[in-house]
């Protein structure tokens, strides 16, 4: 049984601080620093200021950027900015975008779910986790008992009966409704009892899969055992539920970009290839759009990345066996793993042949990350790196099967769209 339950969420109170999409901001961890420069001129009441507050040259124990939010917090409450809800709900939420050339609707909602250890079942992770991000997260939490940015997590619910509960706001008005980039986002109170009521009693037959917050969840699971026995609401962490059965799951592949630790021999390195994979090199100049068509168009079949080695140089890379990987496994690697373009990748390639390991804290740097091809070839012909690696999206039913298997993908190996807003709703620990 996985236990969610309602909560009362400090809500932004748009008189005081002016129209909502000055307030919210994306997810810390894809916000860039010029990205947090302009989310903190939007508004002083900005919530980038809680989640991913300026750092200083005079940062000290004493004051720091997690310290910072927690004074700014505590502000925010005692001048009206956030209010609290006087009575207990879930808080539904809905994300309208294209993707693919379809135009979708994700809808789910914000509950507190009871925190587990892994080994119990319920809650599935599906990656792993960099102990820089978690220590970061748990300094924020520690500072400011709250949760500020929602926990993404999935559910199996195949008849779409929650679904169904969910859509009876959507004959209300919503709390807010905006629009960012190409995503309207829309948030209501779902205030019926019963509908909340039949909500909760139909999550205890389920499993909870977490989609994006990994750091975040084991942050909170760190947090209660310490502090639960003096914080009993650390026992929950807030999170966003949505159904993946439904047909508005959308997930980008996240392509990698390497500076090698060791000098780059960029021919011996093509000779290597050659032991794993079926090389085709492209045409020179070719352009990122039709690098993508080919990639996806080999990967309907086999396991296929492209490497772009810069200047318009770039390779096709079609897997001769997927048994290959076995023998390259680390020891808590399963062979499940092999079914996963990135685990092979990582495996095959990134390991052995350029000699980083983005398990190993000390090596992490040596990886970047981006869902955009353009991107990724601008820096390599830019030499702020030596080559990237193209991939095709990890499949749904891949995140949910390993996930129950217990098996964990390698870092970043999905980017589910779109990005949940921070600062809808804030659950905040009652000491």
């Amino acid at each position: 049984m996985v236990d969610i339950v309602p909560f009362n969420g400090y809500l932004y109170d748009s008189k005081k601080t002016g129209p909502l999409e000055t307030v919210i901001a994306p997810p810390y961890d894809v916000i860039s620093p010029d990205e947090q420069e302009k989310l903190y001129e939007k508004s002083p009441h900005n919530v980038v200021r809680l989640i991913l507050g300026k750092e200083s040259e005079q940062d000290s124990e004493q004051d720091n950027r997690y310290t910072r939010a927690a004074d700014t917090f505590g502000e925010w409450i005692e001048n009206g900015v956030l209010a609290r809800d006087q009575e207990p709900g879930f808080y539904v939420y809905s994300q309208d975008y294209a993707f693919q050339g379809k135009q979708l609707s994700r809808m789910g909602f914000f509950a507190r779910v009871k925190i587990e250890e892994f080994s119990s079942g319920k809650i599935c992770p599906h990656e792993f986790t960099l102990a820089k991000a978690k220590k970061d997260r748990a300094k924020l939490l520690k500072a400011c008992k709250a949760n500020f940015s929602p926990i993404f997590g999935l559910f199996s619910d195949p008849q779409g009966l929650v679904d169904q509960k969910l859509s009876q706001v959507k004959n209300k008005d919503p709390l807010a409704v905006i629009e960012n980039g190409d995503v309207t986002h829309r948030f209501w109170r779902l205030e019926d009892s019963e509908a909340s009521q039949f909500i909760q009693n139909c999550f205890k037959e389920k499993k909870v899969y977490i989609a994006d917050g990994h750091h975040r969840y084991e942050t909170a699971l760190a947090y209660y055992k310490e502090h639960g026995h003096e914080i009993a609401d650390a026992s929950h962490v807030m999170m966003f539920l949505t159904n993946l059965d439904s047909d508005a799951m959308s997930i980008y592949p996240i392509h990698r970009m390497i500076q090698c630790p060791e000098p780059f021999d960029k021919k011996s390195f093509i000779e290597r290839l050659d032991e794993f994979f079926i090389v085709e090199p492209f045409p020179a100049e070719t352009a990122s759009e039709t690098i993508r068509s080919r990639l996806e168009q080999a990967g309907g079949k086999d396991i296929a990345f492209v490497v772009y080695l810069g200047k318009g140089e770039a390779h096709l890379l079609k897997l001769r066996d997927t048994q290959s990987i076995v023998p390259f496994l680390q020891a808590d690697e399963p062979e499940a793993l092999q079914v996963l373009d990135v685990a092979q990748l990582h495996a095959l390639v990134i390991r052995p042949m350029l000699k980083v390991d983005t398990k190993q804290t000390d090596q992490q740097q040596y990886v970047s990350y981006t869902v955009d091809v353009d991107d990724a070839m601008r820096r390599v012909d830019s030499n702020e790196c030596d080559l990237a690696f193209f991939v095709n999206a990890t499949k749904m039913d891949q995140v949910r099967k390993l996930a129950e298997q217990g098996v964990r993908l390698p870092q970043k190996a999905t980017y589910f769209f779109p990005k949940l807003l921070s600062g809808l709703v804030i659950n905040k620990f009652d000491s």
